[in-house]
């Protein structure tokens, strides 16, 4: 596995467990602001393998709605970008 490559997996895995965190009750508003604005940086520098993502949460859900590579990844943009807005 090449440098690039895995730094790409590195920060996928961070994007998924940042993403989850963002759920958990216990997390401050500021710190989910901080959470959220990572999480962006991550997808507009492409620095994550986004199938892995997306399919990382087709198998968690409950419902199997299967997700679509692009658009999902616009809407756990725009939820962060939600988030780190909230005043």
């Amino acid at each position: 596995m090449t440098k690039e490559n895995q730094i790409e997996f590195n920060n996928t895995d961070l994007l998924i467990e940042l993403y989850e965190l963002l759920f958990n009750d216990n997390i401050s508003i500021e710190t989910s602001k901080i959470v959220s604005k990572i999480i962006m940086d991550l997808i507009d520098n492409h620095e994550i393998d986004e199938e892995k993502v997306i399919n990382h949460f087709n198998e968690k859900n409950p419902e199997n709605i299967k997700f679509n590579l692009k658009e999902d990844l616009e809407t756990i943009y725009d939820i962060c970008l939600e988030i780190y807005e909230e005043e």
